[in-house]
């Protein structure tokens, strides 16, 4: 008996394994990350990892309270006029292929602002689909992965500029802050670096793993959003 036990639950096992949804990347984008500049837009490429041709779509959701602990994302709605758009919004995506989509700003922002385009498999009018399933008692169900291109809009008058007070460094620029390292100086001879990597958004502040005193110097080190991977680096003292 206990050797039919020890069966079943073998079996059941195997049987779980196979219903297991599979996920298959059929499309990707890049880049992961673009800057949409004042009158100017950016461009993301839309990339066939499937044999068949499959329907794309283009969703933009504008991100609240980005990088803090209440970020949340939030719909556009249709005819909704929003600091950008994105065309073609659907489109036929020919196997092996490739297709450029374009960000377009269509009003100024006051400050740096963050959306996220999500690109993923339809149905189409012939019923072809980024997902498949196979049938018979190994099927496995193929899910389509959803890609997020994070959008970073910014204004027209960019200014980068911070403020440090106490333990807490504040974003008083419209640009957003991508901070990297926080060194700490009690005299020109002792420093100590701190890897904080952390994005700080416009009117927003970040908790320092120290408390500056009056006398003290600290050098933050941050990147910008339409600057690239290029380091930036501002001295600050309480």
């Amino acid at each position: 008996m206990k050797r039919i036990a020890c069966r079943c639950a073998s079996l059941a096992s195997l049987a779980l394994l196979m219903a297991v949804p599979i996920a298959h990347a059929n499309l990707t984008v890049h880049p992961m990350r673009v800057a949409v500049e004042h009158q100017r837009g950016a461009q993301v490429r839309v990339y066939s990892q499937s044999a068949q041709t499959q329907y794309v779509q283009a969703t933009v959701k504008r991100i609240v309270d980005p990088a803090t602990d209440h970020e949340a994302e939030v719909d556009i709605e249709p005819g909704q006029l929003d600091a950008i758009a994105v065309t073609p919004g659907k489109f036929a995506l020919a196997g092996g292929g490739n297709r450029l989509v374009r960000v377009i700003p269509l009003s100024t922002v006051t400050e740096e602002t963050a959306y996220r385009v999500y690109f993923e498999g339809i149905r189409g009018d012939a019923n072809e689909t980024s997902t498949h399933t196979e049938e018979g008692p190994a099927a496995q169900v193929g899910l389509s992965l959803i890609w997020g291109t994070l959008v970073h809009v910014l204004p027209a008058d960019p200014l980068a500029d911070m403020r440090l007070d106490g333990a807490t460094l504040h974003n008083t620029g419209n640009l957003r802050l991508g901070v990297t390292t926080v060194e700490h100086c009690v005299t020109k001879s002792r420093c100590q670096s701190h890897d904080i990597t952390h994005s700080v958004y416009p009117g927003e502040e970040l908790q320092l793993p120290f408390t500056a005193a009056s006398g003290d110097r600290v050098r933050v080190h941050y990147r910008l959003s339409h600057a690239g991977y290029r380091s930036h680096e501002r001295e600050l003292q309480p």
